[in-house]
């Protein structure tokens, strides 16, 4: 581990064995890394005797329900309102909005712990774990909780915890598939495997497991794969009338930019979703690494990784694609 990075874990660790009271939050629409982290963390938390609050400002995703101890996490801000927390520790958020407006302006807490690994972080927190060669906010969690093992004297994670670090690595990396996944990804996955994560139950539903309405939706979706520049930009587009006709929900978009992403000579990919009928636009973007996505991103309030981020534009359709193909060209 560098030095650093220790430092930093070191760091992390001891703020959490001496605090009482424990905020975690997630960031909004949160995935499989959001998820499992906060439920890791707080996991091994609780089992100290600490008073811990998961907090999601959204619902927790259909397909993340499968995880240990997914109903411990809340979505009810007053459970936390009025209240004040020794520590409170966001996961996964690449800037201190990004858990919603209740946690923005929420202030009662004495530290403020960041654990992150988006290229768009600006180390807002007390204490910054943000790790650009982490794969996932799962490898860092898995440090800190190794840490906290050690002080407290716990030979091996226990099989839930490590389940849901496995999940939250499996979510981010593609089932350990994609460029950000490393031989510490690996090396970690397979501690987790050894302490009793259970690795065919997380691929199965991760991966394997589709509803009726995410195909439908899916079918909806993939006729309307479109090509610019000699093949270099894909992308496909998601309407409201999409979700109305399938029963499907937002979650089911999870996914889809794969097919575009996944085309020989596809330099850049993006999935532009209706969040509001011809006004609002959420956009997320796969580069194979010659342009620098969280770059754009950031140009418009978003962010992500150089392989993978996403932003909100508002205008009519033909306004927001226009602009992002316009500026794509540039890029190329």
């Amino acid at each position: 581990m560098k030095t650093l990075t220790k430092k930093i874990v070191v760091d992390i660790a001891g703020n959490l064995l001496n605090a009482k009271t424990c905020l975690l939050c997630v960031h909004e629409s949160p995935d499989g890394d959001a998820v499992g982290s906060m439920l890791a963390l707080g996991g091994i938390l609780s089992g100290m005797d600490k008073e811990v609050v998961m907090f999601s400002s959204d619902v927790i995703p259909m397909r993340l329900r499968i995880l240990p101890q997914w109903r411990n996490i809340t979505n009810d801000f007053s459970s936390i309102s009025g209240r004040h927390f020794d520590s409170m520790i966001m996961l996964d958020c690449g800037d201190r909005t990004r858990s919603g407006d209740e946690i923005t302006a929420f202030t009662g807490y004495t530290t403020l712990v960041n654990i992150d690994h988006h290229a768009s972080n600006d180390a807002f927190g007390d204490l910054n774990f943000v790790d650009l060669s982490s794969s996932c906010t799962g490898e860092e969690v898995y440090l800190v909780i190794r840490e906290l093992a050690d002080r407290i004297g716990m030979e091996q994670i226990p099989d839930d915890i490590a389940t849901n670090l496995l999940a939250a690595l499996y979510d981010d990396t593609g089932g350990m598939r994609y460029i950000s996944t490393t031989s510490r990804t690996l090396r970690i996955a397979a501690d987790l495997v050894d302490s009793g994560a259970n690795c065919s139950y997380i691929s199965e539903h991760l991966f394997f497991s589709v509803s009726r309405q995410k195909m439908e939706l899916t079918s909806r979706v993939i006729p309307t794969l479109s090509f610019e520049n000699n093949g270099k930009i894909s992308y496909v587009v998601m309407r409201l009338k999409d979700l109305e006709a399938t029963g499907a929900f937002s979650e089911d978009s999870e996914g889809l930019i794969d097919f575009p992403r996944s085309i020989q000579g596809v330099e850049v990919a993006f999935i532009i979703k209706e969040i509001e009928e011809n006004k609002k636009f959420k956009l997320s973007f796969r580069s194979r690494g010659r342009i620098d996505v969280n770059e754009f991103c950031s140009r418009y309030g978003g962010g992500g990784h150089k392989v993978a981020a996403g932003c909100t534009l508002h205008g009519d359709f033909e306004q927001v694609r226009d602009l992002v193909l316009t500026e794509l060209r540039k890029m190329l």
